[in-house]
This record gives structure tokens, sequence and C-alpha cells, in this order.
């Protein structure tokens, strides 16, 4: 069994596939064949590449994207998905409306990296995860640690969004790239830690 993970933005074609890609080549890193990460927009601009700015990006890292195709987001792409990180909370609000069985499953990536922070604070998670040896076990059980982090852990608006760099300059794009850098980081890191 893999852990499936899908990240969400609006077309599909700058953070959620930059996100994607990201995690996907991070957690295959730490633990080769344990994830299956996809992502989806909910205003997808369907069969689009990766636009040329997260493109930018992704190849300076070596990640390989020129199969990639925008797709638009079904309440069928989101059955058996373990963890859902939107890019925004009006992303998050999207995905519940197609599957409100995910909503403790669902952090926007900046969120999500957030809360991982703040909850090892708490309680260290190698603590928090002790006795939990496969990703599956891990993975279904870290969104529970987490809801109670965001009952704390209150913030602004807009705190947990990236912002859209689509049709800006390539300034946008690398704070964007910042964002979801540091995100994807935090997200990778657990696993390593409590693997």
């Amino acid at each position: 069994m893999t852990v499936r993970i899908m990240t969400v933005c609006t077309g599909n074609i700058c953070r959620s596939p930059y996100a994607h890609l990201l995690l996907a080549q991070g957690l295959e890193t730490v633990r080769p064949g344990a994830f299956e990460v996809t992502s989806a927009g909910v205003g997808a601009l369907v069969d689009n590449a990766v636009d040329p700015g997260s493109a930018r990006h992704l190849d300076a890292k070596g990640i390989v994207h020129t199969d990639f195709r925008a797709r638009q987001i079904s309440e069928r792409d989101l059955d058996g998905i373990d963890l859902v990180l939107p890019m925004a909370v009006d992303h998050r609000k999207a995905v519940l409306s197609y599957a409100p069985r995910l909503l403790k499953r669902a952090y926007t990536i900046k969120e999500i990296a957030r809360l991982i922070d703040s909850a090892e604070q708490t309680q260290p998670w190698t603590e928090r995860l002790a006795g939990l040896t496969t990703p599956e076990e891990r993975w279904a059980a870290i969104p529970t640690h987490l809801a109670r982090e965001r009952g704390r852990a209150r913030v602004g608006e807009g705190v947990d969004d990236v912002a859209d760099p689509y049709r800006r300059e390539d300034a946008a794009f690398d704070v964007m790239a910042r964002e979801i850098d540091a995100a994807v980081e935090r997200v990778v890191w657990l696993e390593r830690v409590t693997g």
C-alpha cells in the first residue's frame, strides 16, 4: 500500500504541480515507493503543461515535468486520497465541497508545515508516532495530531495561502517556490525523522 497525497490549486499549472513534483521527489528519496503524489486544479487549464515560471524552478532542481498535464479535480479523484494539500484556504473549501470526509485530512501546504513545527514543540513527533512502523500507519495518525494543533494555533487570514504567481513576473514565482520549498521540506522532514 502507498500513502496517496494530492496537491490542489486553481489552474493546476503553477503552484500545485510544483508542490506535487517537488514533494514526490522528496518523499521518494526518503521512502522509495511508499508515496503516490498527484495534483489537480479547482479550475484547471486541462491538459496544459507546467507554467514556464514553475518549470524554471523545477528545471533548476533537476525535476522532470515534461509529462505533466493539468487536470480538473473531481469527487472521484479524491477517493482513496490520504492527505490533501491545497495551496490556499479557498482551494481547501473547494476540496471539502467534493469530499467533506477529508475535513481532518486537508491542510494548506503552508498550514501543514506550520502545524508540524507547532506539534513538534509540544511533543516530539518521534514520541507521538512511536510504534507506528509503516508510512501508512504514520500518515493515518498524523492528521489527528495536526487537527489538535489546528485548534490551538489560530492565525490571520491569508497566512496559510501560497500567493498565486499566474501571469505575473518571475519574482512572483520565486516567492511561490520559496514558500512551497519550505513547506515541502517540513513534510519530508516529518517522514524522515519518524520512519
